[in-house]
């Protein structure tokens, strides 16, 4: 059996990792480094494999070539009325005029002129004889039969006639021929691959040449067919010219009209002139009725008269109004001083009245003078009206007149202007009959290039290594990932949410260090003996306030390391005091194997009442406090045995004779014996292997305890790798060979000494 030395970086009695709710979880990149570490050599297998197999395929595919020329595409027309390219550069079809340019050097009708510009036809036939010639009975065209092409040639299958031929050498031109173009300039770059690079070289300059001459042959073409049917329309437009003038001038005698606009001018302005003046003269009655309003009404009765400025401005009105209101003084005085009755009384009140009555027959005149204005001023409104009306009258008449006459003077500018434009364009189509000018031009010719465009093998290499690193990681991560074995104490704490108490160093070579049962006896300086030493510290910290006296030592399933666990721990309890280490596992005994306890007898003998519990016990080499008790006769029934009366009696009995009880039980899943035990006893201690026991198995194993009322002491993880463990942090390597452990070389050496001495008694 295997076994496990402890860290003793952690505190024995360590508190889950997760029971604080309030704890952030903060991603620690140092864990996925150390995943990467841990699975360096798949990762760099898997790397080494797509590298080798990227360098491959870069070797073996067929090198391409491509050449490229440059040329200018100006959107503008070349042509003599510079008019024409500067309404063509600031119209929206510029931005469809480079794709336009695009499919037509993609066109079939580009890619067949060269085909026939090249004599690809005859130099195709002459190449496919000359290669069947060559390649009979040839190993390399048999292998290379077997392999697919990897790029489209012109060399294909020769088809029944030059038609077929001259077709499928178009669609490889179009198929291999690529075309870009500068978002920002007027640079387009014809390009072609092909794995003959004098085929590439010849087939793109013929592209640019057929391309220019195309469209070179088209603009003269499209230029003599505009000629032509601007002639035929020049003798309509000018017949239409001269009906025109002839009526214009027919109008012109009939109406006596000869400068249309002073006319119009003239008409507008007396028509004005009679707006401003009614306008004035509204006015004026406006304001006259308003005077003529108020003079009625003191006229009627006597009244404020200074409301009125006619009164206000006649002095004759003014000095009576002051006359009246003297003698109104008068007679207020006479009547107070000789009453209504007296002669002078009577005498002043006659001038009062005549006076009042003098005032009344002035402003009468006065209000009959202002209604004179009044009606004179509504006769001046109705005259201007009648004027304005004949004025209107006349001058639509003239409008209308001078309207026939502009739309006559139109017509003949139009025409006249149509008749030049097709003039001046036939004249300029004459010009440029010779003109061969085209707006577009090659600026670079294809070179012959001198290495092959792809593969590129470099590439081929980086990107297969990035690949295969790239899977590496992932499949390390994914492994990582499928992988639910505990390897650390902390996933030990937060899984099974149960203290940890130590863990223990795996012995990779028990011939050199000796046995794993006995290492402790071995030497007690050694990591292994720590690592007990540090889970029997936590222990006894984890029960200072209970008392402590059997200790239960179990696990979820087999092959963990627990009878190991259990033979360390007491013997490192020995140390305190008498100890007895007491194997319960009755299905599958090895203490006595482990312990070379040639006695028959044991546990089951003495519950049985066969033997003494003297006569079953062993002890280890003298001076020492530990004692077992094996299994000795396996029972037919171990749980019933476990649940006897006979059993607890024994079990009182030991506690009572020896101060420590390590007690090695059965594994938890397969069996209930663990539960029936853990129930006697004052510690238990569930042993999980590292880097084997999964989760699951593991928290079923603690949930089937906790249901039959058994609380875990705490866990030790068993069998870790030193080397391993340092794969998930530095300070686990780091604890076993640290403060108060011995040198692992001195530990095989004195494991050895060690071993010869360990005898049963």
């Amino acid at each position: 059996m295997k076994a496990v030395t402890t860290t003793d970086h952690t505190t024995p009695l360590a508190t889950p990792a997760h029971n604080d709710a309030d704890t952030e979880e903060i991603i620690d990149l140092s864990q996925y480094w150390r995943t990467i570490v841990r699975h360096k050599w798949g990762i760099l297998s898997v790397t080494l494999v797509c590298a080798v197999i990227g360098s491959l395929l870069a070797i073996a595919a067929t090198p391409i070539f491509r050449a490229a020329a440059t040329i200018q595409a100006d959107p503008t027309q070349p042509s003599v009325d510079p008019r024409e390219n500067y309404q063509y550069v600031n119209s929206a079809l510029v931005l469809l005029f480079y794709e336009t340019q695009y499919e037509i050097i993609r066109s079939r009708n580009v890619a067949e002129s060269v085909v026939d510009k090249l004599n690809l036809v005859a130099k195709h036939k002459a190449k496919a004889a000359q290669a069947k010639q060559d390649s009979q009975g040839s190993i390399s065209s048999t292998l290379k039969s077997w392999l697919p092409t990897a790029q489209p040639t012109t060399q294909q299958t020769a088809p029944t006639s030059d038609a077929q031929l001259r077709i499928q050498l178009a669609n490889a031109i179009r198929a291999n021929l690529q075309v870009q173009g500068g978002k920002q300039s007027q640079i387009i770059t014809i390009s072609y691959e092909s794995p003959d690079a004098q085929e590439a070289t010849a087939i793109v300059n013929a592209v640019a040449d057929v391309y220019i001459q195309q469209g070179l042959a088209s603009r003269l073409g499209d230029n003599q067919k505009e000629a032509s049917y601007l002639e035929g329309q020049l003798s309509s437009v000018k017949a239409k010219l001269e009906a025109s003038e002839s009526e214009l001038q027919s109008y012109r005698q009939k109406t006596g009209l000869v400068e249309t606009s002073q006319q119009q001018r003239i008409a507008n302005t007396q028509l004005q002139a009679l707006n401003n003046e009614l306008v004035r003269a509204q006015t004026h009655f406006s304001e006259a009725g308003i005077r003529y309003s108020k003079a009625q009404a003191l006229k009627s009765q006597a009244g404020n008269y200074n409301s009125l400025s006619e009164v206000l401005n006649s002095k004759i009105i003014q000095d009576m109004i002051r006359e009246e209101a003297r003698l109104r003084r008068k007679v207020e005085e006479l009547w107070e001083r000789y009453g209504e009755k007296h002669p002078k009384m009577i005498a002043a009140r006659s001038d009062l009245a005549s006076a009042e009555s003098n005032l009344q027959r002035e402003v009468g005149k006065i209000a009959e003078s202002i209604g004179e204005e009044y009606r004179a001023a509504a006769v001046q409104v109705r005259n201007i009206k009648t004027l304005i009306e004949q004025q209107k009258s006349e001058l639509s008449a003239v409008q209308n007149e001078h309207f026939t006459l502009n739309s006559l003077e139109r017509e003949v500018e139009n025409n006249r202007q149509l008749y030049e434009t097709l003039l001046n364009r036939i004249k300029e189509y004459d010009v440029s009959g010779s003109y061969d000018a085209s707006n577009i031009r090659i600026i670079d010719t294809a070179t012959l290039p001198n290495a092959p465009f792809k593969p590129n093998k470099k590439l081929y290499f980086l990107l297969a290594v990035f690949i295969g690193l790239a899977s590496g990681v992932g499949l390390a991560f994914l492994r990582e990932a499928l992988d639910t074995t505990f390897k650390t104490p902390e996933a030990l704490e937060e899984k099974l949410q149960t203290p940890y108490l130590g863990l223990t160093q795996q012995i990779s070579n028990p011939a050199d260090a000796g046995k794993p049962e006995a290492q402790y006896f071995n030497d007690t300086r050694s990591t292994f003996a720590e690592s007990i030493n540090t889970i029997r510290t936590g222990l006894l910290l984890s029960h200072m306030n209970t008392p402590l006296q059997s200790i239960l030592i179990t696990s979820s399933k087999s092959s963990e390391g627990k009878s190991t666990l259990a033979i360390n721990l007491a013997a490192a309890l020995s140390q305190m005091g008498s100890t007895l280490l007491l194997e319960a596992d009755l299905r599958k005994p090895s203490i006595a194997k482990y312990m070379n306890i040639r006695k028959p007898v044991g546990l089951c003998d003495v519950v049985a009442g066969q033997v003494k519990l003297n006569d079953a016990l062993s002890t280890m080499v003298k001076n020492t406090n530990l004692y077992i008790l094996p299994c000795g006769t396996t029972p037919p029934n171990p749980l019933h045995l476990l649940s006897s009366q006979q059993f607890l009696l024994l079990l009182k009995q030991l506690k009572e004779q020896f101060k420590y009880i390590v007690i090695d039980s059965p594994p938890i899943l397969p069996v209930s014996d663990a539960a029936v035990l853990g129930n006697l006893s004052d510690a238990v201690i569930m042993a999980v292997k590292a880097e084997e026991t999964s989760h699951k198995v593991a928290k079923e194993a603690v949930n089937r305890l906790t249901k039959n009322g058994v609380n875990i002491t705490g866990c030790v993880l068993t069998q870790a790798e030193p080397q391993r463990m340092s794969d998930y942090g530095e300070h686990y390597s780091e604890a076993y060979y640290g403060y108060g452990a011995s040198d692992p070389q001195l530990d095989k050496t004195r494991g050895k000494k060690a071993q010869k001495q360990a005898v049963a008694a």
